[in-house]
């Protein structure tokens, strides 16, 4: 599958000038900047040269939250990984990153998010079931007909975990 590139924008505020009671600031488009240097050279740009400017809000279609002191690394490394992933994948790291605690926890939930994400479903009994087909499959071939399977949720959720979008995450 083709991968898209997300659309996150910040703006930022010139904090000199925002202190002084002017707002000298603008709206940075991550994904129309070259790289980390372009991003950094159009953040200048819009502050008029700060030395200091804070992060005043941000649009993510992938559910993550920068605080107002982020900084520009941070929000250039989450832009750079949720371009590498699909629509389903960003909806489902923008779960990961806010249950992870944020972007304070940013490199951890990228390390992690490929190993733990199992996929979006309706109900963690439903992923359950089909997980246990998949490595119980002599098991669920035999289950004589009249005969439902199920699973103890309460026990599963000791491993996994679902968000509220449906998207299922290992816990270890």
């Amino acid at each position: 599958m083709l991968k898209t590139t997300p659309a996150i924008s910040v703006h930022f505020w010139n904090l000199a000038e925002y202190v002084s009671g002017r707002h000298v600031g603008d709206w940075v488009d991550l994904d129309r900047c070259e790289d980390f240097d372009d991003f950094r050279s159009k953040v200048a740009e819009v502050t008029r040269n700060a030395e200091e400017w804070i992060l005043s809000d941000y649009e993510s279609d992938c559910g993550i939250a920068f605080g107002e002191l982020t900084s520009l690394e941070t929000v250039w490394e989450a832009h750079e990984f949720v371009s590498t992933l699909d629509e389903q994948e960003r909806d489902a790291f923008g779960d990961y990153l806010a249950n992870a605690g944020g972007v304070e926890y940013l490199s951890a939930a990228i390390a992690e998010f490929e190993d733990r994400y199992r996929g979006q479903w309706r109900s963690l009994e439903e992923f359950a079931i089909d997980f246990g087909a998949e490595v119980y499959s002599e098991f669920f071939k035999n289950v004589p007909p009249g005969f439902e399977v199920s699973v103890d949720v309460v026990s599963f959720e000791q491993d996994f975990w679902i968000s509220d979008n449906g998207h299922v995450f290992w816990r270890h």
